[in-house]
């Protein structure tokens, strides 16, 4: 059985730069992004002072036991529509099962929380299976399809936009938090 409590997510600092871009450039990981050329030290820097000052942004890295499994990445924060973006991996393929959804729950819950925000939007790639149905398990919903949105591996791929709003987290979390608890999850 996984226990939450072991679990912190953290603000990006410069000494996660190395792992993190170990885990953008891995095959796993930026095959489902939509940037997926290799990154290199320089723009990974430029990216990173990037995500400081914007008041927008908010990186986050997941620790289980001081050891860094994945990032949470909420962008488009708009306080006016009280909405934002989000995107997230684990990087760690030796993560303990039940990491990714700690880390949906810590992540979700901050944002809605901290920020006062009414809904969280995800753009999943269709090929991603995994994403959609992660996302499903969060309670997000789809709110239509992008056809032939991203020219990926010289094809075009649809996107489909998702969305989570708080009444619903509020209501599928508790069933989240029974999962991991009875070790289901």
């Amino acid at each position: 059985m996984i226990n939450r409590e072991d679990f912190e997510l953290k603000p990006i600092r410069e000494q996660d730069l190395k792992i993190v871009l170990q885990w953008r450039n891995s095959k796993r990981i930026k095959s489902f992004m939509y940037t997926d050329h290799h990154i290199t030290w320089e723009e990974h820097c430029r990216w990173f002072e990037n995500v400081k000052k914007d008041s927008q942004k908010r990186v986050l890295l997941l620790y289980h036991k001081d050891q860094p499994l994945g990032l949470v990445n909420f962008t488009n924060l708009d306080k006016e529509n009280a909405r934002c973006y989000w995107g997230f991996y684990i990087g760690e393929e030796t993560a303990p099962k039940g990491s990714g959804t700690v880390m949906g729950i810590l992540a979700l819950d901050k944002i809605f929380k901290e920020e006062g925000l009414h809904k969280v939007c995800s753009e999943v790639i269709h090929t991603n299976s995994g994403s959609f149905h992660y996302h499903k398990k969060l309670g997000f919903e789809t709110e239509g399809r992008f056809v032939d949105h991203l020219w990926k591996n010289n094809q075009y791929l649809d996107v489909i936009p998702m969305a989570l709003f708080l009444d619903k987290w509020e209501k599928v979390r508790v069933e989240l938090l029974r999962e991991l608890e009875g070790g289901t999850s």
